[in-house]
């Protein structure tokens, strides 16, 4: 069957049907459809505050940053998190929605960052917008991951979704660069689709993982140049 019929088959049973844990298939740990089951849930790496300004990852020493953000640029962003780190069943969910064809993932981490974000933003925001993909990457894959995981925040913070930014260009997967290629790489990747929608507006941008930064970076940079008055970043795990 073609990814992309499955996908969406899979989509319109989700919505039918209550899924169970996407990771093993247990009933959820709340009843809720398609949250893990509290077994699959106490296995997944949650990162525990202080969490670093800079990437959301645990802090575990003195700085102001950990040592992974220590020789970054500094982050456009006001305040950032990442649910977990890239490891165990947190990477399996991530593989499992983005290379799999497996969006029910999605609901699950969506809801779980939303949870996160009631308890720890500084300040209330106005729009959710997802890191876009070209409408290339889109069309293979059949769905945009950071979309379907701002379903999920959106339904906990009762804020809406927009999509406030095009991806201008196809850009080569950031997992495979170095650091200094990854900032060319994504050099001009977005643009606002309506500056209008950004001004004076508190956005929260989302992604599903966080290795370096520079995608979020970039597309927190063009949501700021088109009148944005903050900006917070947040990504499903952190590499």
């Amino acid at each position: 069957m073609p990814r992309r019929l499955e996908s969406l088959l899979t989509s319109c049973l989700s919505v039918a049907a209550p899924f169970r844990c996407p990771v093993c298939g247990k009933p959820p740990f709340d009843g809720s459809p398609g949250m893990f089951c509290a077994e699959c849930l106490e296995s997944l790496p949650f990162i525990a505050p202080p969490y670093c300004p800079g990437c959301g990852g645990a802090m575990d020493g003195i700085l102001d940053v950990c040592p992974k953000c220590l020789h970054q640029p500094p982050r456009p962003w006001s305040q950032t998190f990442s649910l977990f780190d890239m490891e165990g069943n947190a990477r399996l969910a991530i593989m499992m929605l983005k290379y799999r064809g497996r969006p029910e993932f999605a609901r699950a981490l969506g809801r779980l960052l939303g949870g996160k974000l009631k308890r720890e933003l500084q300040c209330p925001v106005d729009m959710i917008v997802p890191v876009p993909l070209h409408w290339t990457r889109f069309i293979q894959r059949g769905f945009n991951q950071a979309d379907l995981i701002c379903q999920g925040i959106s339904a906990e913070l009762g804020v809406p979704v927009v999509r406030a930014l095009r991806r201008r260009k196809r850009t080569r997967q950031q997992a495979r660069l170095s650091r200094k290629e990854r900032i060319l790489n994504l050099k001009g990747a977005f643009s606002p689709t309506d500056s209008t929608k950004c001004e004076r507006r508190a956005i929260l941008v989302v992604d599903d993982v966080l290795t370096t930064g520079t995608t979020l970076a970039s597309a927190a940079t063009a949501l700021l140049d088109a009148g944005a008055s903050r900006v917070f970043a947040v990504s499903a795990a952190r590499r």
